[in-house]
């Protein structure tokens, strides 16, 4: 990777946003509406060469699971020309899209939408840096902040100013612990067998060729999780697999779902629980205690996290029902049965160790249920498809690195094992706080740092099925937000030591990111329209 160099004098915008998905279209439709506020000296950079909205698992028959309604602009301004419904008009599929009867578009077309969408806000002056990777961030000698990518495909350094930043960096796979030295070893042949269902429809068929090239056989290929992701990457490996001879042998190619739930959940979508992802629940899940938002956070996990929709899981059923039938009328007469791709799902199953076996060229699990405490050893697999779910810290580790930019939140690299968490910045928190800064500051609720708190077992997303957790930790960086998603510095009235200005003029906000501090719907698409108005509102406030 080359080195490069940086500018001498970075270009200096309004906004820079790092990361350009459905979140930062959604600030930018918001921030064209009002042109007129603010200039549109605005940058997001996106390390994809295009738009893309998990390309991955864009399948086939694949739908959305909530209400069209719920996309970039309708809850906010249903007049906005970034409605889902002009995007249909302007397709010229508004009536037919009617026709349907149903409220869910498909998965395909909902990431057309977003693309659409992306392309309009460029051409209304939205700037947009694509096949480029924010690196780091810092602030500069005035107090505003320095953001610095690389092009990735040729190595070169940029570097920008901005008055303001949005991060909404999206979530990055999240691999279970006995997986990850398969993945840090990309050298090993096990890595081509490997992957995650983020990058399943790009892989999946290399990874096919590359266990059939030898010679016709049959496969065993292991999908780890007990989600929606679980179960549609089975359904869909099954419908491959149709397609790929197994020999002549009686046994066909095999699909196992591991998960350590006892069977699949169904996703509670019913109308009152759904309220839970409403906007205006996000003002109660604010202002309410971290105990009252664990209670609630546990009453409505099965809205969202490792729960499969209900109609995945009748067309997975009927799968494993029909496989069923034909095996027993295979029983009675061998002359009218072919083996067909079979699926099972072994519940209650942990993993405490996984192995590559260079010989075999297979995975070789350990597999334990849970409950009967029964241990399978040497359970081979041809593939494994880790499809369990996502991470999104890897914005705190960007943070932390920014030697002067950390500071002024009270985190740095000395204190990178130490986990951050978010806190609700409102009276009741800045009046029972350990503040080291004057009472009279707004931001003095902030702690400089790290504080020692005693916290409950941590909620996981969908990945708590097959990634060992760690231990609760007992000591954290507490790190303020703002109702409108901004993050609060350490209130700072002195002048740093190499003589910049005093206090840190820009302001950071985070998207995506915020599900403790406003719940459940902060990392879906249920708030996003109406999240993007509050951010530019308060983007727009100049106190």
């Amino acid at each position: 990777m080359s080195t490069g160099t940086e500018s001498t004098y970075p270009a200096v915008y309004d906004l820079i946003g790092i990361g350009f998905g459905p979140s930062n279209i959604a600030i930018s439709g918001a921030l064209v509406e009002k042109w007129t506020a603010l200039s549109n000296r605005v940058l997001f950079i996106e390390k994809h060469p295009s738009f893309q909205w998990h390309p991955g698992m864009l399948l086939p028959g694949a739908q959305m699971q909530i209400s069209f309604m719920k996309d970039l602009a309708t809850l906010r301004s249903p007049q906005s020309p970034l409605t889902f419904v002009n995007y249909l008009h302007s397709q010229g599929r508004l009536s037919a899209f009617i026709n349907r009867g149903s409220l869910t578009p498909s998965r395909k077309e909902f990431a057309d939408y977003l693309g659409w969408a992306a392309r309009y806000v460029e051409a209304q002056g939205v700037n947009v840096n694509y096949g480029q990777e924010v690196v780091a961030i810092n602030e500069s000698m005035d107090g505003l902040i320095t953001v610095t990518s690389i092009t990735l495909a040729d190595g070169k350094l940029n570097s920008f100013i901005t008055r303001n930043l949005v991060v909404s960096p999206g979530g990055r796979a999240r691999i279970p612990n006995v997986v990850v030295p398969f993945i840090k070893e990309p050298s090993i042949v096990a890595r081509s067998t490997l992957l995650h269902s983020s990058e399943y429809k790009h892989r999946i068929g290399e990874l096919l060729e590359s266990i059939t090239s030898e010679r016709q056989r049959p496969l065993r290929i292991a999908v780890i999780g007990g989600g929606q992701s679980a179960a549609e990457v089975t359904m869909n490996l099954h419908g491959l697999l149709n397609d790929i001879p197994a020999g002549d042998g009686p046994i066909g190619h095999q699909v196992d779902m591991l998960l350590r739930k006892g069977s699949l959940k169904p996703s509670d979508d019913t109308p009152f629980s759904n309220e839970i992802f409403d906007p205006e629940v996000t003002n109660d899940w604010f202002s309410t205690s971290e105990q009252g938002r664990e209670r609630i956070m546990a009453e409505y996990k099965a809205t969202n996290y490792s729960v499969v929709n209900p109609r995945t899981i009748d067309a997975l059923y009927e799968i494993i029902y029909d496989q069923e039938v034909d095996e027993a009328i295979g029983a009675r007469d061998s002359t009218v049965f072919t083996p067909h791709p079979r699926i099972t799902i072994r519940s209650h199953m942990h993993i405490p160790s996984l192995k590559y076996d260079t010989g075999s060229k297979k995975f070789v699990f350990t597999l334990q249920n849970v409950r009967t405490r029964e241990v399978f050893e040497n359970e081979s697999y041809d593939a494994v498809v880790c499809a369990t779910g996502y991470q999104r810290n890897s914005w705190t580790k960007m943070l932390r690195a920014s030697d002067r930019l950390g500071k002024r939140f009270g985190i740095d690299d000395s204190a990178s094992d130490i986990p951050i968490k978010l806190v609700p910045f409102a009276q009741r928190v800045a009046d029972t706080a350990n503040l080291d800064q004057p009472q009279d500051s707004p931001l003095s609720s902030v702690s400089s740092t790290p504080t020692s708190v005693v916290t409950t077992p941590p909620i996981s997303p969908g990945a708590e099925n097959v990634v060992k957790q760690e231990s609760s930790p007992t000591e954290v960086v507490k790190l303020y937000i703002t109702r409108n998603y901004r993050l609060l510095p350490m209130a700072s009235t002195k002048t740093m030591q190499d003589g910049s200005a005093e206090g840190l003029k820009a302001r950071i906000y985070i998207q995506g990111l915020e599900e403790s501090t406003h719940g459940l719907s902060d990392t879906l698409l249920s708030v996003v329209s109406c999240r993007a108005g509050e951010v530019v509102d308060d983007l727009l406030n100049n106190d």
